[in-house]
């Protein structure tokens, strides 16, 4: 383990109220867990005044009752402004052995942006996430690069963590063949330009491997790999449009494919809408509108044990300030609207205060932020010339 991999975020594994909503000035950028015995966990970021802050920090919460209440924190992983790390882009995954990993994305802020250095991901796991009092492991270093997806598990069992480096020209993943105690890093196809990759994968029926990626050109991209990751294909744009956001693909159960994505072109993210496919992604014949507001982003789903989706995403992080929960079945989106009594859209997780509790207060911060900010950009700048 190199240097670098000691520089950890702080876990605060007792928050108080000093992280409750009353003090959040943004958030955004969700994620959903679903237990075994149907609990449900999400988590986003928040933290500051803005991202980036380096004050940023990453929030864990619960629902008992399907998303009709959730807890207050349960635990946060924090930046550490002094060693100039900050922890961002939370993201939880249920493994086949049924432990919760939480993940998050950690930057070093003492290299510039296009130093590999400067971005790793870590983790912390629980192995009982049905208990009352969850306990977590320490933290662990997991790989480099930027998480922001959940991993993907194939049939062969090993598990692919697209976390990705931006200062690539390829697109790059992590692999493990021990159920996640181990990861080697692996290169994909040439990217399609990107400033954030973001990739998920299915494998399909055939074996290949379907990668789509997010990126600058108006559609999700795709990178293919038919000999189970040995070589890839250059990345490609898909007929599938979208703005440069995060979205989210995976196979179901039932052995179709879900897609969720903004189905609107740059830059507007609009029209949060949930595809789903029954011929290995070659076509998508049945769409449910999640969400037609502007500013609508980055989806995350989980698959309850009878087939149920859960869906998290954000709106208007900055204005809004909205976390929302969505529940639907294969048969809603088939039909395009909500059949079962037990659905709904646009549930409330969280809503920050519209306007600051202590007005003075944010502004003193939002300086300090956007003076830290305007420090960060020039030493990049003047490092990278």
């Amino acid at each position: 383990m190199n240097e670098n991999e000691h520089r950890v975020a702080t876990i605060v594994r007792r928050p108080g109220p000093e992280y409750a909503e009353a003090h959040r000035y943004w958030q955004g950028c969700p994620t959903i867990l679903r237990t075994p015995g149907g609990i449900l966990y999400a988590g986003w970021y928040t933290g500051g005044t803005r991202e980036p802050s380096p004050r940023n920090c990453n929030l864990l919460v619960r629902s008992r009752d399907e998303g009709k209440s959730w807890s207050d924190v349960m635990l946060a992983v924090e930046s550490v402004p002094a060693r100039q790390l900050r922890a961002i882009d939370i993201q939880l995954w249920l493994d086949p052995l049924k432990r919760m990993w939480l993940f998050w994305t950690q930057r070093d802020d003492r290299f510039v942006n296009a130093d590999p250095r400067h971005l790793s991901v870590w983790a912390i796991l629980c192995a009982e996430p049905d208990a009352e009092t969850p306990e977590w492991s320490e933290p662990r270093h997991v790989a480099p690069g930027f998480l922001r997806c959940q991993p993907t598990v194939l049939s062969d069992g090993r598990i692919w963590l697209f976390s990705y480096d931006w200062s690539s020209e390829f697109y790059t993943y992590s692999e493990s063949r021990d159920g996640g105690m181990s990861w080697e890093r692996r290169r994909g196809g040439r990217k399609v330009p990107t400033p954030f990759d973001e990739g998920m994968a299915v494998e399909r029926r055939d074996g290949s491997i379907r990668m789509l990626a997010r990126c600058d050109g108006g559609a999700l991209a795709e990178s293919v790999s038919r000999d189970g990751g040995k070589s890839w294909s250059d990345g490609v744009l898909t007929g599938l449009h979208a703005p440069s956001s995060r979205f989210f693909f995976q196979r179901l159960r039932s052995g179709r494919i879900l897609l969720v994505r903004n189905d609107s072109l740059p830059p507007h993210r609009r029209n949060l809408t949930a595809f789903l496919s029954e011929d290995d992604g070659e076509s998508w014949p049945w769409k449910l509108l999640i969400d037609s507001g502007d500013g609508v982003s980055y989806p995350d789903a989980a698959e309850g044990d009878g087939g149920e989706l859960f869906l998290v995403h954000d709106r208007g992080r900055c204005s809004e300030k909205e976390i929302l929960l969505s529940r639907f079945t294969e048969a809603d989106i088939v039909a395009g609207k909500l059949l079962s009594p037990e659905s709904f859209l646009r549930r409330i997780v969280s809503k920050a205060p519209a306007l600051p509790p202590d007005p003075a207060e944010y502004d003193r911060q939002r300086r300090e932020d956007e003076d830290w900010l305007r420090a960060h950009r020039e030493m990049n700048e003047a490092l990278t010339v």
